[in-house]
């Protein structure tokens, strides 16, 4: 007879290695399914995560390239605001690395591995699913999907997709970028509604990228050559990335014994778009609702109504002031940066609101504070 796991997991980036890793260690027989050759490729990523996060999460130290304590926002008009609590906040991680340290603790605790398989087709049994990914028929009580932005498997297992999509556009250049400092670019002409970055990615390179509503690499090219004053006729196309982000949650994110986690489910920073630390937040969710799943025998009712109610506010503030910010005119943001500046009282106001993961307190005091100036109602 077949082998049946508890459970496949498919997708071995980082959130599907680590949820991979969690239900192993609770002694599940599972198995972790990509189509890739080899894990962390081809990765599309600014690769900032939160101090906070490497501490809760034990992530992987070596990924580290640089250690950020300085946020500096930038104007349209080029005016700064720096942002320096005299601590680390965030780290700058290489991707290829840090997927290679969450995969190998997977295998660590027995995860068996299928590398460059592809899943194509789900089929439920009566007591199974068989997951086919090429030759290979996988037999499983309980499936996961950590696929990312790759959709194709939702509509056969049952689950509803993320209606909305931001896009994220970077370069990597081999440029020298000084002190352990994230810029932040705002304005219309370089980044509509959103913002645009400029991060240190180890001693020699420098990640540079934009975040936007609509599909395009041109106002990465603008931020280059307007705010940076790098020549785009000099760089190679090729290197411009660009990679389509879930915006808010998908709906239904299980089904039976399916569920969806990490960007798979849309459980993504509506803020900044960043996608690890909700994902291994909803992991830990993921795996509470499998376990119990795996030994009562029953569906995963409740794994939607838990991580949407964890993620709530998070996701609901950052589209709201993403709708408000399609609003403002350049004009508008340096009116803020004026007020910031004058008013040192609502900054040590503000400060003890910054949380690297959680936004909302922050945004909607900011919202709050700045209503009356912009002349905007906030709920």
């Amino acid at each position: 007879m077949k082998r049946v796991y508890d459970v496949i997991v498919v997708g071995a980036g980082p959130v599907g290695s680590y949820t991979a890793y969690q239900l192993a260690d609770k002694g599940f027989d599972i198995a972790l399914v990509d189509a890739k050759k080899e894990i962390g490729s081809n990765i599309i990523c600014a690769g900032v995560i939160s101090k906070e996060a490497f501490k809760r999460y034990d992530l992987p130290g070596d990924s580290i390239l640089s250690r950020i304590d300085t946020a500096t926002f930038v104007s349209p008009s080029g005016r700064h605001l720096v942002y320096q609590p005299k601590k680390i906040f965030s780290y700058i991680v290489c991707r290829r690395t840090f997927d290679h340290g969450l995969f190998r603790l997977a295998t660590s605790v027995g995860c068996d591995v299928h590398l460059q398989h592809k899943v194509t087709s789900v089929r439920k049994a009566k007591d199974h699913y068989t997951v086919i990914a090429g030759r290979k028929h996988l037999r499983t009580r309980a499936i996961v999907l950590a696929t990312g932005i790759n959709y194709d498997l939702h509509d056969k297992a049952g689950l509803s997709k993320p209606n909305h999509f931001i896009y994220g556009s970077q370069i990597e250049l081999p440029m020298v970028h000084t002190g352990n400092e994230i810029e932040v670019h705002l304005g219309q002409d370089i980044a509509p509604n959103s913002f645009g970055w400029v991060i240190p990615a180890g001693e020699h390179a420098t990640r540079i990228g934009v975040l936007t509503t609509r599909k395009g690499k041109t106002f990465l090219k603008r931020l280059l050559e307007k705010r940076l004053h790098i020549p785009i006729n000099k760089l190679n196309e090729k290197e411009l990335q660009l990679k389509p982000i879930a915006y808010g949650g998908a709906k239904r994110t299980a089904k039976d014994k399916i569920l969806a986690v990490g960007e798979a489910a849309g459980q993504v920073k509506t803020t900044t778009g960043g996608g690890i630390f909700y994902g291994l937040l909803c992991s830990e969710i993921a795996v509470d609702k499998m376990s119990q799943t795996l030994k009562n025998g029953k569906d995963l009712a409740d794994y939607d109504l838990t991580w949407h109610s964890a993620l709530a506010s998070e996701l609901d503030i950052g589209m709201n002031l993403r709708k408000i910010a399609s609003t403002l005119k350049d004009e508008d943001i340096e009116n803020i940066f004026e007020f910031v500046k004058k008013h040192r009282f609502w900054v040590d106001l503000l400060v003890p609101r910054i949380n690297f993961d959680f936004h909302s307190s922050f945004i909607y005091f900011c919202l709050k504070s700045f209503g009356s100036l912009l002349k905007m109602p906030v709920e």
